[in-house]
């Protein structure tokens, strides 16, 4: 119990632990990697107080200077040259931006390493070649003061004294390019124990049978490389450049790994530059088509894990011992164990083709790695480890229990264990997050009925919180294939189960604030299209949801979609009615021919508009009684919008006797008109009052008048007062009904 539970801190906390420090004042004490417009160094600074100084190798040179701030400024000096330089410490002390007197840029950032610690290995003529070939091959990318170590080894003859640094590095860099176009093993190159004072060589171009010949000498027991003449430069550049156009292959054309050597050092120059760019280039150098959709991205950064801590064990050939012929297609053994091997072989035909570690090596990475743990790093200078949680922990517990790294089949005990406890611990922090994120859910959307706010949000939001927990705990198990396939797929259709059911319920929670909220409380916006928004939204979310399972469980959606687009014919036909509404809706929402709210009339139907959905219409009639109409009929029918009238025209009828004199009914028929023009709502224009008829049983004078109904006036409050008043104007008048009682309207 106690291990688990140091298993858990760590698992936690081991983020945190890794976490980069920064650095606290600003120091031009290190190593810096600097570029210029034609070159660069790599410099090591000592700051003391104010006063800085250093050197830069690669051209004999020394940096002397005053700091003022973040600002350097000061001399650089090589041999009987020297110039000023000025520099500014960026914020977080880690670059510098810096310009030479003559107006030229000059750059740098902090990197490891002693520039001074160079490597230089002279004992024989391998051991020569080969430090010549690895200063080069450092010196291609970013680490241009490793070219000194070329140099170092490079015996320029008479010429020696008479050239600068700065020609001694170019004179340098022309011969690897030349020895760049060969294939050579150096273990066939005579080692030190060889009694010659001087060897020849003939390094051939794989593929071409071009040569290049080096002459190596002894002088004073240490080995040099014989710079060749310019006649003999020019003949290599001819015969070696033939291939790729009398011109140098491009500095970037490795990354497309046409063969062995530009896969290998493809795969190499990646984890220099994981973060910028290079995990993905690293991932391009794999074949990966046995692993399934779902962690294809997982297990191969995995097995690139794996395969860099193999590399820096075994050791990492020299490209040059690589070929780099096209037309090669026989695969390369980059190692071989009882537990499995590295092979690179090619993948794909004609442009597409590329080389790759072999899908075997895949399925081996873990296993070779196993079988090769225990054997120490061949090289101080092997590929830099990418980051990663699950080797942290590994180391971790390999520090404090050895046996549980006990195998039970895919799986090692201490991941055994692991998984139940991230199980275990994302149960209890997503109960934990889940409860704060409730309280704010229910704060947000749920204020008018909480506790049925609570009981909606509470499982698909514990749900979908345990598994975004888990799924962020799991990598640093680094389980195999099989155990991802496995958590990625349960998790995976679980957590979108969780998300669709978590969004259904948000949805629905919002859509009801909204069309419950206050008028003023909410944005003016036509209601049809929030309730189709809404309703897209929903489809939305179950469609993200079905197509993120079908590639949590490796289906091939695409091939799915395309399925559905041709059966849905069938299925477009079996449900044309339920299309017919989906569109319908889509009709009202361009067309707008009312609002919610709206009093309407269309068929038999009538009454206020309360929702417009996917699907259908829900009206409210008088008798408060709810109709649903589908939103195809709806979209058909000639719906008559009340509640657009800009003014209702009512009528009343108004009976007197004839007994009523013209003097009386002049009286009756302008104070009619004065009572309709004193109500706020009527509209003057609309107003008419006349006699009508003169028929058997009297007089009759009708009234007709329009009131304004927009501002939401009680239209049967104002009718029944405006009634009320031209009773009284009756009695005031003297007319009534037979002679004996006021008339009724």
């Amino acid at each position: 119990m106690h291990s688990i539970l140091r298993l858990l801190l760590v698992l936690i906390t081991v983020t945190f632990v890794s976490a980069p420090s920064f650095a606290g004042d600003p120091s031009w004490t290190g190593t810096w990697n600097t570029r210029w417009r034609q070159g660069g160094a790599r410099m090591a600074l000592q700051q003391e107080g104010s006063h800085v100084h250093g050197t830069y190798l690669s051209y004999d040179g020394s940096i002397e200077g005053e700091v003022h701030g973040r600002t350097l400024k000061g001399r650089w000096i090589q041999g009987q040259r020297s110039g000023g330089i000025e520099f500014v410490l960026a914020n977080d002390g880690q670059t510098f931006m810096g310009r030479f007197d003559t107006g030229e840029w000059w750059t740098g950032g902090r990197t490891a390493g002693n520039p001074e610690a160079l490597g230089i290995d002279q004992r024989g003529p391998r051991q020569a070649l080969r430090t010549f070939a690895g200063a080069g091959n450092s010196a291609r990318y970013d680490a241009p003061d490793q070219m000194t170590r070329a140099v170092s080894v490079i015996d320029f003859g008479e010429h020696t004294g008479s050239i600068n640094p700065e020609q001694k590095l170019g004179l340098a860099q022309t011969l690897f390019n030349l020895v760049d176009q060969t294939t050579f093993r150096l273990h066939g190159i005579p080692g030190r124990k060889t009694d010659k004072d001087a060897i020849d060589l003939k390094l051939e171009q794989a593929g071409t049978g071009a040569m290049l010949p080096l002459h190596l000498v002894k002088k004073d027991d240490k080995w040099f490389i014989a710079m060749p003449d310019e006649a003999a430069l020019e003949a290599g550049r001819k015969a070696l450049f033939a291939r790729s156009g009398g011109r140098p292959p491009s500095p970037e054309a490795y990354k497309l790994r046409k063969n062995a050597r530009d896969a290998m050092r493809s795969f190499t120059r990646a984890f220099s530059e994981w973060e910028a760019g290079g995990r993905a280039q690293a991932l391009s150098t794999l074949d990966t088509s046995e692993l399934s959709e779902a962690v294809r991205d997982d297990q191969g950064v995995l097995a690139l894990q794996y395969l860099n801590g193999i590399m820096n064990r075994i050791g990492l050939m020299a490209p040059q011992e690589i070929s780099d012929d096209p037309q090669n297609r026989e695969p390369l053994v980059v190692f071989s164990h009882p537990a499995g091997r590295i092979v690179l072989a090619p993948k794909g035909t004609g442009d597409a083709m590329s080389w790759k570690f072999t899908a075997e090596t895949l399925r081996s990475a873990r296993d070779l790695y196993i079988a090769v743990e225990e054997m120490p790093a061949a090289d101080a200078k092997g590929l830099p480890a990418p980051p990663s949680v699950f080797f942290k922990v590994r180391k971790w517990v390999r520090g404090i229990a050895p046996p549980m790294l006990t195998e039970f089949g895919p799986l090692e005990a201490w991941q055994i264990t692991g998984w139940a406890t991230i199980i275990l611990a994302a149960i209890g922090l997503g109960w934990l997050i889940a409860r704060a994120i409730l309280v704010f859910l229910v704060r947000s959307v749920g204020e008018a009925d909480p506790r049925a706010a609570r009981r909606a949000f509470r499982w698909p939001l514990w749900g979908t919180v345990v598994f975004l927990v888990y799924n962020a705990l799991v990598p640093a198990l680094g389980l195999p294939d099989l155990a991802t396939r496995i958590s990625v797929g349960v998790t995976g259709v679980m957590l979108a189960i969780s998300v669709m059911w978590l969004g259904w319920r948000l949805i629905d929670a919002v859509v009801a604030r909204y069309f419950t909220g206050g008028e003023g409380g909410r944005m003016t916006m036509d209601n049809i299209l929030v309730s189709l928004g809404f309703g897209a939204l929903k489809i939305a979310l179950i469609a993200a949801g079905l197509t993120y399972i079908a590639i949590q469980l490796s289906l091939p959606y695409e091939g799915v979609v395309a399925s559905l687009s041709i059966g849905g014919l069938a299925v477009a036909f079996a449900s044309r009615e339920t299309l017919s509404n989906v569109f319908g809706a889509g009709i009202l929402a361009i067309d707008r021919p009312f609002r919610r709210g709206d009093w309407i009339a269309t068929g038999d139907t009538k009454g206020t508009v309360e929702h417009v959905g996917i699907r259908s219409t829900r009206v409210r009639t008088a008798d408060d009684s709810l109709i649903i109409v589908p939103n195809g009929k709806l979209s058909d029918a000639t719906v008559n919008n009340l509640g657009t009238r800009r003014f209702h025209l009512n009528s009343a009828k108004l009976p007197i006797p004839y007994e009523t004199s013209v003097p009386q009914i002049e009286a009756l028929v302008s104070g009619m008109k004065e009572l309709v023009s004193d109500i706020p709502e009527s509209t003057p224009e609309r107003t008419s009052v006349a006699v009508s008829a003169l028929s058997q049983d009297g007089i009759e004078v009708t009234l007709k008048y329009g009131l304004d109904v927009r501002n939401g006036a009680n239209e049967t409050e104002i009718v029944n007062r405006l009634m009320l008043n031209i009773l009284r104007l009756c009695e005031r008048l003297g007319i009534r009904g037979d002679g004996e009682t006021p008339v009724a309207a």
